[in-house]
C-alpha cells in the first residue's frame, strides 16, 4: 500500500471541522468504505477541490478523521467518567455503570464511535499507531475507575476487551428488549466474577436458547449443491475481507466463472442469499470444541494445552490461515454494522448474540480443563473476552499469548472448589 498523505490543515481554517464533521456523519450512514471525496463535497455543498486542498488526498481525509474522533473520544471518557465524582465502584453501582457506557457509546450522536468501530474492522494498517493510542486511552480510563477498589483493578483488561465486541451488538441491538435482558445477565456475570461472587443461573438466556432457531446454511448435497456450496463459500469469504456491502450479483457470479443469472435461479433474492453465506461463514471453519452440533467426547485437556488452543484460535494471518475467532469477530462487527443502518438484520445480530458461549459451554467437559468451574454466565463472558481480544490484536498486528489466555481464564471463570 502507498504511504498515506499527511493531512495539510491549516489550523486557522474554519472548513476542517465541517467537513469532519459531515464526514463522520456519512461514515455513520454508510461505513468508512462508502465515504468518498464527491458524496462529501455534494453534503457540503463544495467542490472536491476544497477538501483536497484541506486534506491533501481521501487518505489524508480519513487520517485527520480518526486523529479527530481519538480526541472526541478521550474527552467522552474524561466526561463520563468525570460525572461520577468520587464514586465508589460497588457491585450495583458498577453494573448500572457498564450499562449506561454501552448506551452512551451506542447512541446516534456518538459518531465518533462508529469511526472507531470502523477502523477497528477495516484494520487499515497506515492507522495502527492511532488506533493502539486509542486501546490504550480506553484501557487506562477504566484502570483509572477501577482502581478506587484495589480488587477490581486486575478487571481493567478483561472488562475493556469484553466491552469491544458487546459495544458492537449494542449499537445493533440496543432498542431490543431481548437484547438489553440478555446484555444485562451478561454484564452482570462480569461485575460478580470481579467481585468474587458466584454465578447465578443464566435464565433469560437459557430461555432465549431454548427458543432460538438457528438457521443452517446449504451444503453440497443434492442437485446443483456443488455450484450452490461454491458461491457460498465466495460471498462469505467476500463478507469477511470486506463486509456485507462487498457481496454483490456481480461480484460473487466474476468469481466463480457462472452467469449473474446463477443467483437468482438458486435463491429467491439476494437479502436471502447473503444470509445463507453468513452462516456458511459461522458453521464453515468451526472448531469442532465450539460446534454444538457435534460436541467433543474427548479427555479434558491440562491448562497448557487448553491455552495453546485458544491463544490459536485468537491468532491473526492471512486468510485463510487466521483463527477462528478472528474470522467469527469480524463478521459479527460487519453484522452489527450494517444492522445499525438496515433493522432488517437487527433479527440475525440477535441470533448472533443471544447464544454467546453456547458452544464454550457445550463443549466444557472436553474442552476446558477441570479445575475451571465453567458456569453458562462464565462461558458468554470469555467467549465475549475472547473474540473483543481478536479483534484488536488482529487490528493491530499483535500476536495472542497462551499466558493471556490463562490469566483471562483465572479472571473471567471461578475454580473448582477442592
Amino acid at each position: 500500500m502507498a504511504p498515506r498523505s499527511e493531512p495539510v490543515v491549516s489550523p486557522r481554517s474554519i472548513d476542517a471541522g465541517r467537513v469532519l464533521e459531515a464526514a463522520a456523519a456519512i461514515v455513520a450512514r454508510v461505513g468508512l468504505r462508502g465515504l468518498t471525496l464527491r458524496d462529501l463535497a455534494q453534503a457540503l455543498g463544495k467542490s472536491t477541490t476544497v477538501i483536497v486542498n484541506l486534506f491533501g488526498s481521501r487518505g489524508g481525509l480519513i487520517t485527520a478523521l480518526s486523529t479527530s474522533a481519538l480526541e472526541q473520544d478521550r474527552a467522552f471518557h474524561e466526561r463520563f467518567f468525570g460525572e461520577l465524582g468520587e464514586l465508589e465502584p460497588s457491585r450495583d453501582a458498577l453494573l448500572a455503570i457498564l450499562g449506561r457506557y454501552l448506551r452512551r457509546r451506542a447512541a446516534l450522536s456518538a459518531s465518533f464511535v462508529r469511526i472507531w468501530e470502523e477502523l477497528v474492522v477495516d484494520a487499515d494498517q497506515d492507522l495502527v499507531s492511532t488506533l493502539r493510542a486509542w486501546e490504550a486511552m480506553r484501557l487506562a480510563a477504566w484502570k483509572g475507575f477501577l482502581s478506587r477498589d484495589p480488587k477490581l483493578q486486575p478487571m481493567a483488561e478483561v472488562v475493556t476487551t469484553y466491552l469491544v465486541i458487546e459495544q458492537f451488538y449494542a449499537g445493533a441491538l440496543a432498542d431490543r428488549a431481548d437484547y438489553e435482558a440478555i446484555a444485562a445477565e451478561g454484564l452482570a456475570g462480569l461485575v460478580d466474577r470481579a467481585f468474587g461472587l458466584e454465578d447465578a443461573p443464566a435464565t433469560t438466556t437459557e430461555a432465549y436458547v431454548a427458543r432460538m432457531t438457528i438457521p443452517e446454511a446449504p451444503n453440497g448435497d443434492g442437485p446443483n449443491g456443488v455450484i450452490r456450496l461454491k458461491l457460498l463459500d465466495i460471498a462469505a469469504d467476500q463478507i469477511l475481507l470486506g463486509g456485507l456491502p462487498a457481496v454483490t450479483n456481480r461480484s460473487v457470479c466474476q468469481a466463480a466463472g457462472v452467469s449473474t443469472s446463477t443467483i437468482a435461479y438458486h435463491w429467491s433474492d439476494m437479502r436471502r442469499f447473503q444470509i445463507d453465506a453468513i452462516w456458511r461463514c459461522v458453521f464453515r471453519d468451526m472448531p469442532q470444541q465450539l460446534d454444538y452440533r457435534r460436541p467433543a467426547v474427548s479427555a479434558s485437556p491440562t491448562l497448557e494445552g487448553w491455552s495453546a488452543l485458544m491463544a490459536n484460535t485468537a491468532r491473526a494471518s492471512a486468510l485463510p490461515g487466521e483463527g477462528f475467532y478472528v474470522r467469527y469477530a469480524r463478521l459479527i462487527a460487519h453484522i452489527c454494522l450494517e444492522a445499525r443502518r438496515d433493522p432488517q438484520l437487527q433479527t440475525l445480530a440477535m441470533i448472533l448474540r443471544g447464544p454467546e458461549g453456547g458452544g464454550t459451554y457445550v463443549g466444557r467437559a472436553a474442552v476446558w480443563p477441570p479445575q475451571f468451574a465453567l458456569s453458562r454466565r462464565a462461558a458468554t463472558r470469555f467467549a465475549l473476552w475472547i473474540k473483543g481480544r481478536a479483534l484488536i490484536d488482529s487490528t493491530l498486528g499483535e500476536k495472542p499469548t497462551s499466558r493471556q489466555m490463562v490469566e483471562a481464564a483465572h479472571r473471567l471463570v471461578a475454580m473448582h472448589l477442592r
